[in-house]
């Protein structure tokens, strides 16, 4: 999907009420750390525009990945949910503009154990992403045998 971005302030409510959706022991660490990243957003950001792109545990069991950006872009926060499974598993996102094959194109993951673990990268001057993002998810971290079991997320992306 190409990216469709707008006002940061709304792309914040979206963060905001993701983290509310999947609520945990951790919600207000997540919480707390994204209004961070928006307050210093506005101020050193320039408050330029963004998009939330959520995806499903679906999306990242999928075949070759699903595409959340087809174009260049930065990535600012990427956060996984892990379902209520106990395997391990990786949430990784490519660079990439169609699919998870090329196994260079890995750019950045993370690796949850337990049932329920959450975690969240943020980014503050962005992570490039040359041709796009991919969402994916291997049984291990330096691995490419898809994995099942995985966690719901979302990433915060603007323009390149």
């Amino acid at each position: 999907m190409a990216l469709s971005l707008q006002s940061a302030s709304l792309v914040r409510d979206k963060v905001y009420n993701a983290l509310y959706t999947n609520a945990s022991v951790k919600n207000r660490l997540w919480w707390n750390a994204a209004r961070e990243f928006f307050n210093q957003w506005v101020y050193s950001g320039g408050n330029a525009d963004l998009q939330f792109v959520p995806f499903a545990e679906a999306d990242a069991d999928a075949a070759g990945g699903t595409v959340l950006a087809d174009a260049a872009c930065q990535v600012y926060l990427f956060y996984v949910k892990k379902l209520n499974s106990a395997t391990e598993n990786t949430a990784k996102l490519f660079d990439d503009a169609t699919d998870d094959t090329t196994t260079t194109d890995q750019a950045q993951g993370i690796t949850l154990g337990a049932a329920n673990q959450e975690a969240m990268l943020i980014f503050p001057t962005g992570f490039d992403m040359a041709a796009g993002v991919v969402v994916t998810q291997h049984t291990t971290p330096e691995g490419v045998t898809d994995g099942s079991d995985g966690g719901d997320g979302f990433v915060v992306i603007g323009a390149a």
